[in-house]
């Protein structure tokens, strides 16, 4: 599989922003407070992430031609396989019992989901992937409203809990997917990311008159559409839902028309997106031992957040002079080139 730079830039801005949605103190996103603006990928790098996924999964799979018949059937296999061992780290790293809240095992969920679509055509994913992604919080409240004990068990829980509900997150990797699957030129990716990014900020700040309004009303969330509007995750409500989804389409469609024309000044970020596993686990499992020494960081700090980021992007960016994966993406390469075997024509990339 051919590396598609922009695809890695668009992963490593996703774990920069979600490093900081982690580490550093807790505060909203004010467009108006210059020191909040770290904070605008809080909700949006993880739906990024997902995404990204969900492209990526494409190029693995055949991209514009999708695999069939036996490349199929080692496709799903390899997939099933690095789910199992994401799940098995993402419970690790749950076990740590840092405030994070890790997507990893959501994220396997996602990826099993995705199995049926992965000879879909393009509309089916985009569109499902669409209306799962933006009318999720919808559906989620109308399941739990009748079938409330899927609060409670373990794997309803992996579909309908906060804050990675598979019902809804699945649908931003299919986009993704979707994404993957078409040959879109330069001009397209540039028009993309500049009216993505519009109808993002729009929607945006439609759904904070929205969120006003409803606040103003108490009698108003009594409706089970509105209710989900006072989500305190943006990503849980349908509004800002869009709004995620279409800038996070528009990063990613400008990253991959830009990146290759940067001269390498994206490298850091992009090393950052080849190793996105392994720096992920590690800064958990660096706050968790940060917490360990000092318990106060457990409510964030700045510092510690930026000198994370230091570190991420400087091994990143030296460890690729020597070494094609990043360490956990070596190991996660092998499980799966074992499971599969000696197969021709076996993609070794992971999604």
């Amino acid at each position: 599989m051919t590396r598609v730079r922009g695809l890695d830039a668009a992963r490593g801005l996703a774990l920069v922003g979600m490093v900081v949605a982690h580490l550093d103190t807790r505060i909203d996103f004010d467009p108006g407070v210059a020191a909040s603006w770290r904070h605008v990928g809080d909700g949006r790098a993880a739906v990024l992430f997902v995404v990204v996924a969900g492209f990526s999964l494409a190029l693995t799979t055949g991209g514009t031609r999708p695999h069939a018949g036996e490349r199929l059937a080692d496709d799903r296999l390899a997939i099933f396989v690095r789910a199992a061992v994401l799940a098995a780290l993402g419970a690790f790293l749950s076990a740590l019992g840092t405030p994070v809240a890790v997507i990893l095992a959501s994220y396997a969920v996602f990826f099993v989901a995705a199995l049926p679509f992965l000879r879909a055509p393009v509309p089916v994913l985009i569109g499902v992937g669409s209306v799962l992604g933006v009318a999720g919080p919808v559906i989620i409240a109308w399941l739990v409203e009748r079938v409330p004990e899927l609060t409670t068990s373990p794997i309803g829980e992996l579909f309908v809990g906060m804050p990675y509900p598979a019902i809804q997150w699945t649908g931003f990797l299919l986009v993704g997917l979707g994404l993957g699957r078409l040959r879109i030129g330069h001009s397209t990716l540039l028009a993309v990311g500049f009216v993505g990014l519009g109808v993002g900020i729009v929607l945006h700040q439609l759904m904070l008159d929205l969120l006003q309004r409803t606040l103003a009303d108490p009698a108003a969330r009594d409706s089970l559409v509105l209710a989900t509007l006072t989500s305190d995750h943006r990503s849980q409500n349908p509004v800002e839902a869009a709004s995620v989804l279409a800038i996070c389409v528009a990063v990613l469609a400008l990253l991959i028309a830009l990146t290759p024309h940067a001269r390498g000044l994206t490298y850091p970020l992009e090393a950052v997106g080849r190793m996105a596993l392994t720096l992920y686990a590690g800064h958990i499992v660096a706050y968790w031992a940060a917490i360990q020494v000092d318990p106060a960081l457990e409510s964030g700090s700045g510092a510690l957040a930026l000198w994370t980021l230091v570190v991420a992007l400087a091994v990143a960016s030296l460890w690729f002079l020597r070494f094609p994966r990043g360490p956990l993406e070596w190991v996660l390469h092998r499980i799966v080139r074992a499971t599969l075997g000696p197969r021709d024509g076996v993609s070794a990339a992971g999604p």
